[in-house]
């Protein structure tokens, strides 16, 4: 995908979550978006998915969830958000945490000046926030992302999300991001993701997901990294240790059953694993 295109595409997210806070608990997604943001997303809900905030809104509230949780039962606890876009995770903490945030130099170098103004403005808590730049696809980036965390993680326990991002990755790129990342965490962290499985690929709304992201965004309809049980399973290095989807989720957070029928949702699916150490 482009550049331009990620942005747009992160920014989407973000009015998601700010349309239903109520169940995702981003009181800040709101402040990445604007009329171009709420003009995509209006498209997004015509010509694909009409629970996309539900969905987005859940899938935030549950890692954020398991980020609160494990940074109550840990000390030092250190959380990694790689692709992290325009996440609020760090301002949704208050407890002692280590942040550190990852994603392509461009949207870096963007969300670091936006943060800082809306600090000065008042509308962000002040957090500290450690920015690496690196392309996870590029395997110069990925050797040098492990030698930054390395001394950033040291012996402390750490919650590492890969969030919105398996799928756009090759099984080859995701394959040494997971086995880099069970390197340098201890036995006691835990990393966490959500995917999509190989039987979406003839869902109906998933087929409009895909026009749309090619027509928009000019990602490949055959680029998607749709990954099985099977996969999750033989992750070199990690065990899973909880599993849900988004049916689940809705149960969980919700009184509602608006994602009750599986052909009109995109059939998502989480993982939570631990390092076999």
């Amino acid at each position: 995908m482009s550049s331009k295109s990620i942005s747009d595409s992160a920014f989407l997210v973000n009015e998601s979550r700010s349309r239903r806070v109520d169940i995702s608990k981003d009181i800040y997604a709101h402040l990445w978006i604007n009329e171009s943001t709420n003009q995509l997303w209006n498209d997004f809900y015509s010509e694909v998915y009409t629970f996309d905030d539900i969905q987005l809104a859940l899938r935030n509230r549950f890692f954020l969830e398991q980020l609160k949780s494990f940074i109550n039962k840990s000390s030092n606890p250190v959380f990694v958000n790689i692709a992290a876009g325009f996440t609020s995770y760090p301002f949704l903490i208050t407890k002692q945490c280590k942040f550190i945030e990852v994603d392509l130099p461009y949207i870096i170098e963007y969300k670091q000046k936006k943060i800082n103004q809306l600090k000065e403005n008042g509308n962000l808590p002040k957090r500290d926030i450690t920015f690496l730049s690196a392309d996870i696809c590029n395997k110069n980036d990925l050797i040098k992302l492990k030698k930054n965390l390395i001394p950033l993680i040291g012996n402390n326990p750490s919650f590492i999300l890969l969030e919105g991002i398996t799928y756009y990755l090759k099984r080859e790129h995701l394959n040494h991001l997971l086995n880099m990342l069970s390197e340098i965490q201890t036995s006691d962290s835990i990393i966490a993701f959500d995917f999509w499985k190989p039987n979406i690929a003839d869902h109906p709304v998933f087929k409009r997901l895909m026009r749309f992201f090619s027509d928009h965004f000019g990602f490949a309809e055959n680029q998607y990294n749709l990954i099985d049980a099977d996969f999750i399973q033989e992750i070199n290095g990690y065990e899973l240790v909880e599993s849900t989807d988004i049916q689940e989720l809705e149960k969980t957070y919700t009184e509602d059953n608006l994602l009750g029928d599986y052909n009109k949702i995109i059939p998502e699916y989480y993982a939570v694993l631990r390092p076999t150490k």
